[in-house]
């Protein structure tokens, strides 16, 4: 085996029916030779280590470690991160399967770019367990498209797919690793983290395939009041982040004067003017959110709730909503 250039991180946990194609489509990776691929198995109940126990003979680079407790899926992560030789880490979701040449691409923008420090595609969406990246295109799946990076459009939302690749001195250089408090959106708040010192980079192209259970069976999905609320927490950070940086500044056009008028234009009304967008840029909570968040900071505390309350009889703004949340529990409001 050559140098290892990528370590291919595995969180296992009841996959005994994914485990056999991740890997076999690991290894028909066009630099597979290059490829390292450690499997941290979280004392799963079923018998997927005989099944890996075939491929170790086949590939150098594989790495099994069984711990005796269940662990969540960023633990698991972090595990295998510290265990990681290669230059470059990936997360190799059971589920998920790449495009044959999806790595080589990935590093090369990594390798071409010393400002990114993560690298992402766009992603084939199957219902179908195991299929190959070949089949999803010959089935003629859905392509998740994924926006280009910039700070206002992350705050929005998680943007890198389930198939990004980053370099390793993120973790050794920056001690930026995977919050184990998270139980599903630890990768946004880890991209987040990335995102206040390296550049995030969309490549052209698709990488792989994302398989969405029609049952329900993604994690982000299967409990989605936690994922919200993760997700607000990642949200708050983050926009402090923006607010502190002045990026709030680059706001043109029309949300520029939504995000300047937020505190006496009700959301309501913005809604209406968001029809017009196809697509929006931004959700119109995003930016009121952020322009709620400024005035706190700044000692408005008062502004703030007032944006907040517009939102009243608006039940799908579950950020506004834990926001006011958060400020109720500690007495601010």
């Amino acid at each position: 085996m050559s140098g290892i250039l990528i370590s291919a991180v595995i969180s296992l946990f009841k996959g005994e029916k994914f485990i056999r194609g991740r890997l076999e489509d690991l290894l028909a990776q066009t630099i597979a030779e290059q490829l390292e691929i450690i499997i941290i198995d979280s004392n799963s109940p079923q018998n997927e280590k005989a099944i890996i126990d075939e491929f170790i003979p086949r590939h150098p680079g594989i790495i099994y470690v069984r711990t005796d407790f269940t662990e969540s899926m960023y633990a698991a992560w972090n595990r295998g991160i510290k265990l990681a030789r290669g230059k470059y880490i990936t997360n190799a979701n059971a589920d998920d399967r790449l495009a044959p040449d999806a790595l080589e691409k990935l590093v090369a923008a990594l390798e071409d770019d010393s400002a990114a420090g993560l690298v992402y595609s766009d992603l084939l969406v199957s219902p179908v367990e195991n299929e190959t990246y070949a089949e999803a295109v010959k089935n003629g799946r859905e392509v998740k498209f994924l926006r280009e990076f910039t700070g206002l459009r992350l705050l929005d939302g998680y943007m890198c797919g389930s198939e990004s690749l980053w370099r390793r001195e993120i973790h050794d250089k920056h001690n930026i690793m995977f919050d184990e408090s998270f139980q599903v959106t630890g990768d946004y708040k880890f991209v987040c983290e990335v995102s206040k010192i390296y550049n995030l980079k969309k490549i052209n192209g698709i990488s792989g395939v994302y398989f969405r259970s029609e049952a329900d069976e993604n994690k982000e999905f299967q409990n989605r009041d936690i994922t919200l609320n993760e997700a607000f927490r990642v949200k708050y950070d983050y926009a402090q982040f923006i607010i502190e940086n002045n990026q709030d500044q680059k706001l043109t056009g029309l949300y520029a004067f939504i995000f300047n008028n937020a505190v006496s234009v009700p959301p309501k009304a913005s809604a209406v003017l968001w029809k017009t967008f196809n697509p929006a840029e931004y959700g119109y909570e995003t930016l009121y959110f952020l322009r709620a968040v400024k005035e706190e900071k700044q000692g408005k505390i008062e502004n703030a709730v007032k944006i907040i309350n517009g939102f009243s009889g608006l039940p799908k703004a579950r950020i506004i909503m834990n926001y006011k949340k958060m400020l109720a529990e500690e007495g601010r409001i």
